[in-house]
């Protein structure tokens, strides 16, 4: 059984009865902060995931690579869509990344601005969209590395 937040939070005020209250509200508020980074979370992949589609819409119908993430509005995305990290303040912003910045067809972290914005790479054979974000997502893995789920 997966348990969610509300499940969690839940289980936490059930148990509590032998607890201090501020022992409880301590482990209440940081469940929810929790939840509320994984949200977060689920709506910046979700984001991706619609830029990811965006381009292969483009790509297909326009038989070209856009030269930026602006080329996609309004045909085939409405706006560009922002970033949130427990890291970084809300951003829709695109960072436009030279070729070299991947190494052997992977984003090379170290180049990389950490904007917490929107990373873009092009190039005749490859597209990249990612997030400019360097720090650990919560399950660990730079958020550079996360692929939008479509």
């Amino acid at each position: 059984m997966r348990i969610t937040p509300l499940i969690s939070l839940f289980l936490l005020c059930a148990c509590a009865g032998n607890r201090r209250d501020s022992e409880v509200s301590r482990e209440v508020e940081e469940t929810v902060r929790r939840a509320e980074i994984r949200s977060k979370e689920s709506q910046t992949l979700s984001a991706l995931a619609k830029l990811e589609e965006g381009l292969s819409a483009f790509t297909r119908a326009e038989r070209r690579i856009p030269k930026s993430l602006d080329k996609l509005i309004p045909k085939y995305l409405a706006e560009i869509p922002a970033v949130e990290t427990s890291t970084h303040k809300e951003n829709s912003s695109v960072m436009i990344y030279p070729p070299n910045v991947l190494r052997d067809g992977q984003i090379d972290g170290s180049r990389l601005r950490d904007t917490g914005g929107w990373g873009y790479i092009a190039t005749q054979r490859q597209i990249v969209v990612f997030i400019d974000c360097t720090h650990p997502t919560t399950r660990g893995e730079p958020w550079y590395k996360a692929r939008g789920v479509f």
